[in-house]
């Protein structure tokens, strides 16, 4: 199957059912799902608050599948020491955070952690872009600004993925670029085609009440394999 060499897709933990985390929790362990995105938002990045650093403990008692903890967080230097503890199995930073980005990616890696280079979905891509990605283990590109569930998806955003994609490949950078937002059967195509192969998924993807976390996770891998197969079929 395609997507067991190419493709993965990561659930969103803002987006599970909180009121019955056990039941979620099993769910997404018996589930083809890669890996768990725990987003801290600190409310000066932007407007609203999630996750602390308490919550980590709890889902990684419940489950075993990685969990990546991105750091929407004005300063992420305050809290990487916490979460290194916490023993997520990555640290997302953003190069609009006000750190040394490049110092704090090679404590992260030195920790033994995925170190990970977040991009906000309206950021074009920056000038000194490869250095930082030639320290990264992968790069996240939202596609809606951070924090706050069932936003309209940016579009701009896939040419910023297509860009980086160029950049590393002119490069032979050879790591993968994550997309985090509203991402569903309609957006997650386009991304793939723009570059990436991981996808996270939410409220409008993975987590509703018509289907089971399982099936949508297959739609999704079905559309992939569907889609982009006959799309690269017709450019041969």
């Amino acid at each position: 199957m395609m997507h067991l060499k190419k493709y993965k897709i990561n659930a969103s933990l803002t987006c599970i059912d909180l009121s019955n985390i056990n039941k979620a929790m099993k769910e997404i362990d018996n589930s083809d799902i890669y890996s768990l995105h725990y987003d801290v938002v600190d409310g000066k990045f932007n407007t609203c608050f999630m996750f602390g650093d308490r919550m980590i403990s709890v889902f990684k008692n419940l489950s075993k599948k990685p969990i990546m903890v991105h750091l929407a967080c004005e300063d992420p230097t305050l809290y990487i020491p916490t979460f290194i503890r916490n023993k997520a199995d990555g640290i997302i930073i953003h190069y609009e955070s006000n750190c040394d980005v490049l110092k704090n990616l090679k404590i992260i890696k030195q920790a033994g952690l995925k170190a990970i280079l977040g991009f906000c979905c309206d950021t074009s891509v920056p000038d000194d872009f490869l250095i930082y990605a030639k320290e990264a283990d992968s790069i996240l590109k939202l596609t809606v600004y951070p924090g706050f569930s069932g936003q309209k998806f940016y579009k701009p955003a896939l040419e910023h993925i297509k860009e980086m994609k160029a950049i590393m490949d002119k490069e032979k950078i050879v790591i993968p670029i994550e997309v985090d937002g509203n991402i569903n059967q309609d957006t997650i195509v386009p991304c793939a085609l723009a570059g990436a192969t991981l996808f996270t998924g939410g409220s409008s993807g993975l987590f509703n009440t018509e289907h089971t976390l399982q099936e949508n996770i297959s739609t999704l891998y079905q559309t992939l394999e569907s889609r982009v197969t006959s799309n690269a079929n017709h450019n041969e």
